[in-house]
């Protein structure tokens, strides 16, 4: 399907902005419209495997139960840390996360301003020491020491542009400012 046809019936990148255009009109007439509740819960299967199932949220002042079935995201380690290799692990997700969320931002955004886009594609790499995880020191951060990311996208818009509309990602504000996380332990 050609551009012009897609702007024609408010679809343009694959993405249908009157939808989005109407929650974001309904989101800034009701704070309470837009506030989201995003769950996931994980079990241990064994080894270095696990299971997080995702279904159910709280939009739109209501619970949401439109999926039929959960989502299942596996984690496992590589073998070279002691995993089963079956699966991507935690760290490897983060990157996921943030690829995907960058991506789609980045089509919601152009797509609503009327921006074709022919491609997108997202790199990451992050820069880790094990000497954190593993306790072996309290100076090295447990996690990512750094993070790179490449976006190469294919549109005749500008990258000023491009790269203003990127940065409405949630996960990279979550990442690259880092939010307080309450945790709390308990035994069954």
């Amino acid at each position: 399907m050609n551009n012009t046809a897609e702007q024609t019936n408010h679809h343009i990148n694959g993405i249908d902005t009157e939808q989005v255009v109407s929650l974001a009109t309904k989101i800034s007439q009701d704070e309470d419209f837009g506030k989201f509740k995003f769950r996931a819960s994980n079990h241990w299967i064994g080894g270095s495997r696990s299971r997080t199932s995702i279904q159910n949220f709280f939009a739109g002042g209501k619970e949401d139960s439109s999926r039929i079935n959960a989502h299942a995201v596996d984690a496992d380690q590589p073998a070279f840390l002691g995993g089963s290799n079956t699966a991507p692990n935690s760290v490897e997700h983060l990157l996921h996360s943030l690829n995907s969320c960058l991506s789609t931002t980045l089509v919601y955004h152009a797509s609503v301003q009327g921006i074709p886009l022919e491609a997108v594609d997202v790199f990451s790499e992050g820069d880790m020491n094990a000497r954190g995880f593993f306790g072996i020191s309290d100076t090295v951060n447990k996690g990512y020491e750094r993070i790179r990311v490449t976006m190469k996208v294919k549109s005749d818009a500008d990258i000023d542009t491009l790269t203003q509309l990127a940065m409405h990602s949630p996960v990279y504000e979550v990442v690259s400012k880092a939010v307080p996380v309450e945790f709390t332990m308990t035994k069954s």
